[in-house]
């Protein structure tokens, strides 16, 4: 079991605001906003532990809210959410204690990690930081695959102007793209970068979010047979390198 407290506790430790979205099972979700002073012209969404036995993508988000961004606050607000699943963190499982996959429940009504996901982006849209932004520049989901090799990504985009295959090529430097077919049922935009499927409807958190929130979403993807900090470390490389092209 892993100690959801050391998240909780890094989370208090920063110098930003920090919103309690809910509690489940005992653990809580936290919502951090991190922004200058002065109003950035675009809003960015962060999202990790979908997927409670994915524990790099919690990971990253926290060492995203720890560093220096004075740069990129320049440009950009962030809305992040560490840890989407508290209960399959701590018990490194997929689902959640009830045994739903949240990533395939966001038209479902009765899930209560995606309820309060739901009402913390309708808040931020209605009282948030901004009404005159009311979408979401960007969106960007950290996950990790059991059974690949290499990197992979989903991409969804309204205007379908992709940069999947420049965010494929920047992560290059950090560990090879999976060899495998990892597309499924998506659409190949590039090596390594696949469509986000309208097959899919909104069942997931990033197709929800492209289909109400976001212009542009990405769902990164890091093997989780490669070490924890390099899986890190690949999904902060694709974050970087979509604020320099969006």
């Amino acid at each position: 079991m892993r100690n959801y407290a050391e998240i909780t506790a890094r989370v208090k430790d920063l110098d930003m605001p920090v919103a309690l979205l809910g509690t489940i099972h005992d653990y809580p979700i936290h919502r951090i906003r991190l922004e200058s002073s002065a109003n950035a012209p675009r809003y960015v969404l962060v999202t990790g532990g979908v997927h409670g036995d994915e524990p790099a993508g919690v990971a990253a988000t926290l060492q995203f809210l720890e560093r220096d961004n004075t740069e990129l606050l320049k440009q950009f607000a962030f809305v992040v959410i560490p840890c989407v699943n508290p209960y399959g963190y701590v018990h490194n499982t997929r689902e959640n204690r009830e045994g739903v996959d949240i990533n395939r429940a966001f038209e479902t009504e009765d899930v209560a990690e995606v309820d309060i996901v739901k009402k913390a982006i309708a808040q931020r849209i209605t009282t948030g930081m901004s009404l005159l932004q009311p979408q979401f520049s960007l969106a960007i989901d950290f996950h990790e695959d059991y059974d690949a090799t290499g990197f992979y990504l989903y991409e969804g985009k309204r205007d379908e102007q992709y940069i999947g295959s420049e965010l494929a090529t920047a992560a290059k430097a950090t560990g090879p793209i999976d060899a495998e077919d990892s597309g499924e049922d998506a659409p190949g935009i590039a090596e390594g970068v696949y469509k986000v499927a309208s097959a899919w409807g909104t069942q997931g958190l990033a197709p929800y979010l492209l289909h109400f929130h976001s212009e542009h979403v990405i769902i990164s993807e890091t093997p989780t047979i490669w070490p924890l900090e390099q899986r890190v470390a690949l999904h902060l490389s694709l974050l970087d390198t979509a604020l320099k092209k969006i």
